[in-house]
């Protein structure tokens, strides 16, 4: 059995390039080429962003004055809504964006003609919009992840509803995972081993081994809630009114296993800078070692509080505290490139913007999460948590928008408007900081993370409007990127050539758009991590 509808071509073989059929609706549903699939995932997520983005809008204002503002229509209303964001900014916006642009990216920066299993990466990403779409409708008709004011048979049956289309999401998510990651490791081209492999592609793989160890125990999770829903005693699904069915999913939102969803923005930023600082990435074995660590150290399924208390545990306590280091480590060796390259003056690039934001954003979420386990503080069960969720998924989401502006050419055939994405980019970075960060400060002064009564303290309310402000920032940025997705969609401006940015992976040595089959020759055997700059110095030498 073959791994890619079209085999790896051999050094003696070439693979001539097939021109693009016209995209109709059953090439839509039915296509092998994994640029296509990609795409798929990628402007699914980037509706799903801008819907979640209006939701959070809502949860913001709600929380600046409870009291007196009653957005839901009620305390159940909001829970459930409340829910609804939370999972969705994580599996539904952040980690499809990322496995979208993995599925266009990955195959040509290995030198693969496509990606593994490429009719089960299609069939994933229906899976995925169908999972969403059930799980927005259920949530919408009364479902969620439990109610607080009692469960009636109705809302039981849209809870069940909700279940299913959250299993659907991950279950989705997971066969993305294995199509990528099995990428990586079984169709890299000559001479590329894991050392030489480019480092998003690298993330990717640490990233999709971490999913696949550990979501499998969310889908029991969910499982076990559903039997006891439609079965059981009610354990979860109290009829006199319960947040436990939340709780018991709660920790794939929260550290470390929320890390796992920003493995990925470590590979985009560590890929973008040595590109744009025009020379090799320093020490690339030592980088390749620390995303490494971090995804080590974003393991959670270990770390259930519903069943244990582990906050208080020397393992909970060290993954909190050590995963600054790698992360320190990473924003460390891609400022050092920078510094040691030679970037161009001025206005950085959308790309380059948002490589360093995500760097920015993800360190104020690993210090978050620092400070959180620290017992003093005290901030367990506090609005920190959602401060620490937020400001991760959004590093994630930040670090694929840089991937979109900086792959555009050869995941659509153009460029993504520069001008707008730099405006998109900085807006968006903005409302990730103060969205987040007021959360975490307003859980030192004892902010409950299910904030659905007023609480009168000055502090925190100041907090909840900078966070509510931070919330309208991201939905701009949001209806940003999907303007300039529609813009670079209709191919104005000029085309981008092959290699615009002088970039250093297989990626850029096609053409852009890249053809079916990716390439119209095997890539010459990879002696280096950075193979195109191989040929360039090879080219001086001659």
């Amino acid at each position: 059995m073959t791994m890619t509808e079209s085999p790896p071509a051999t050094e003696t073989q070439s693979v001539a390039p097939v021109p693009s059929p016209a995209v109709g609706l059953y090439d839509w549903i039915s296509t092998s080429d994994h640029k296509r699939i990609g795409r798929t995932w990628i402007r699914a997520s980037l509706l799903m962003l801008l819907g979640t983005a209006v939701v959070g809008i809502l949860i913001g204002f709600e929380q600046v004055d409870a009291s007196s503002v009653d957005v839901f229509g009620g305390d159940n209303s909001y829970f459930q809504l409340w829910g609804l964001y939370r999972f969705a900014l994580v599996l539904m916006v952040a980690a499809p964006l990322l496995i979208g642009l993995a599925m266009v990216v990955v195959p040509m920066q290995i030198g693969a003609t496509n990606i593994a299993f490429p009719r089960a990466a299609l069939a994933a990403g229906w899976g995925y919009l169908l999972g969403a779409g059930i799980t927005v409708v259920s949530v919408l008709a009364g479902g969620g992840w439990g109610a607080l004011d009692g469960v009636s048979q109705d809302e039981a049956d849209a809870i069940a509803l909700t279940l299913l289309g959250t299993g659907m999401v991950i279950v989705s998510l997971l066969l993305g995972a294995i199509c990528v990651a099995t990428t990586v490791i079984s169709l890299r081209t000559s001479g590329m081993n894991l050392l030489r492999v480019p480092l998003f592609a690298w993330s990717m793989l640490v990233a999709c081994t971490v999913w696949l160890l550990t979501l499998p125990v969310a889908i029991a999770n969910l499982a076990i809630m559903y039997v006891d829903l439609r079965g059981g005693p009610l354990t979860f699904g109290n009829p006199e009114g319960s947040d436990a069915m939340y709780a018991q999913v709660a920790w794939v939102l929260d550290q470390p296993q929320i890390y796992a969803i920003a493995i990925p923005a470590l590979g985009i930023i560590a890929s973008i800078v040595p590109v744009i600082a025009g020379t090799r990435q320093i020490a690339h074995w030592v980088m390749v070692a620390f995303i490494g660590v971090f995804g080590l150290l974003s393991v959670g399924g270990w770390s259930q509080p519903y069943f244990a208390n582990t906050s208080d545990e020397i393992l909970y306590i060290a993954f909190g505290l050590a995963i600054v280091l790698p992360v320190f480590a990473v924003i460390g060796g891609a400022a050092a490139t920078l510094a040691a390259g030679d970037a161009p003056v001025g206005l950085p690039a959308a790309h380059l913007l948002g490589a360093l934001g995500a760097g920015v954003i993800l360190l104020a979420a690993v210090v978050s999460g620092a400070m959180k386990v620290i017992e003093p503080f005290d901030l367990i069960g506090t609005s920190a948590h959602t401060g620490l969720m937020n400001l991760t998924a959004l590093a994630a989401i930040t670090a694929g928008l840089a991937g979109l502006w900086f792959w555009a050419p050869k995941i659509g055939g153009g460029f993504m408007p520069s001008g707008l994405g730099r405006l998109v980019i900085l807006d968006f970075i903005a409302g990730a900081l103060l969205l987040g960060i007021p959360q975490v400060v307003a859980g030192f002064f004892d902010s409950p993370d299910l904030m659905v009564t007023d609480i009168d303290d000055s502090v925190v309310d100041a907090m909840s409007l900078v966070s509510a402000i931070g919330a309208v920032l991201v939905a701009v940025g949001a209806l940003g990127v999907i303007l300039a997705l529609i813009a670079s969609m209709r191919g104005s401006g000029d085309a981008p050539g092959d290699n615009p940015w002088n970039g250093h992976t297989l990626e850029w040595a096609t053409t852009s758009p890249p053809p079916v089959g990716n390439f119209d020759e095997p890539p010459a055997k990879v002696v280096s991590e950075a193979p195109l700059l191989d040929i360039a110095d090879e080219e001086v030498d001659a």
